[in-house]
């Protein structure tokens, strides 16, 4: 976890430092622009020219933090950069990366299997009343998903009622939201089986990890059992604190502790 909290920091570091340089060669090019050039019209010409070049640069090194940053929490998900990214960033102050910041903790909760926590501060940000559209898409549907793993008596018309509910204006992830729901209620709760999840694919480690366990889930409901022993063990070598793979390593050893009374008679 010290590697990448360096890590981490000297990119953020670095980010600042690349700013400032920019900054301070802007405002050389600009004084020496002043003291060589005498025409009025070239300095203004060459003043616009040393802005641009500061905003060209500054939008290029933004998008490569970016998706430096994107590539470490979702392509990567390495759970210590998570970690470090929140740890550095809880204390922003800017009001949308206050949400963007929580929004990305809720995330982090749901991986862990701290529902209850997704649940809680999911309802406090979407109580807020001036939430952007796009943030409290993403927040209900935390919710929602959260609400159906952790309620076993949950019922499927309670359910249809709240999906009912939803207020997701983006179509795509109100028609996802929904069909996760319903799957997740199959299989986790009326313990029947469903393929939404066979032949998903995702960009995300994190999603691709999550399509795994709930095919293995729904090979189980099957009596696929091969399949299912297939599917789960190919998360344990993932990190035990998610919370998917600790239900995989779960099932894998009552599965062992199943069979070993079976093999001692």
């Amino acid at each position: 976890m010290g590697g990448y909290k360096l890590e981490y920091q000297a990119l953020r570091k670095n980010y600042r430092l690349y700013i400032r340089s920019a900054g301070l060669l802007a405002m050389l090019l600009i004084i020496c622009i002043g003291l060589v050039v005498r025409d009025t019209l070239l300095q203004t010409g060459g003043l616009l020219l040393v802005l641009a070049g500061l905003f060209l640069f500054i939008q290029l090194l933004k998008k490569s933090y970016t998706n430096k940053c994107n590539t470490l929490l979702h392509a990567d998900l390495d759970l210590a950069f998570w970690q470090q990214y929140l740890q550095l960033n809880k204390n922003v102050k800017k009001p949308i990366l206050q949400i963007d910041m929580k929004l990305t903790s809720v995330a982090y909760s749901f991986m862990m299997g701290d529902f209850d926590t997704v649940i809680k501060e999911a309802r406090e940000v979407l109580s807020q009343k001036e939430l952007p559209q796009k943030y409290k898409n993403f927040f209900e549907s935390y919710l929602i998903r959260s609400i159906v793993l952790t309620d076993p008596n949950l019922t499927r018309e309670e359910l249809e009622g709240r999906l009912n509910e939803l207020t997701i204006t983006d179509s795509t992830l109100a028609e996802k939201t929904k069909k996760v729901c319903l799957a997740l209620y199959d299989l986790t709760i009326a313990h029947q089986s469903n393929d939404y999840f066979e032949g998903l694919s995702n960009d995300f480690k994190y999603q691709q990890l999550e399509i795994i366990y709930y095919q293995a889930l729904n090979a189980t409901l099957k009596r696929d059992k091969p399949r299912a022993k297939e599917l789960f063990r190919k998360l344990i070598s993932e990190d035990e604190s998610l919370y998917i793979v600790r239900k995989a390593k779960q099932y894998l050893e009552n599965e062992v502790n199943h069979l070993c009374p079976l093999q001692s008679k």
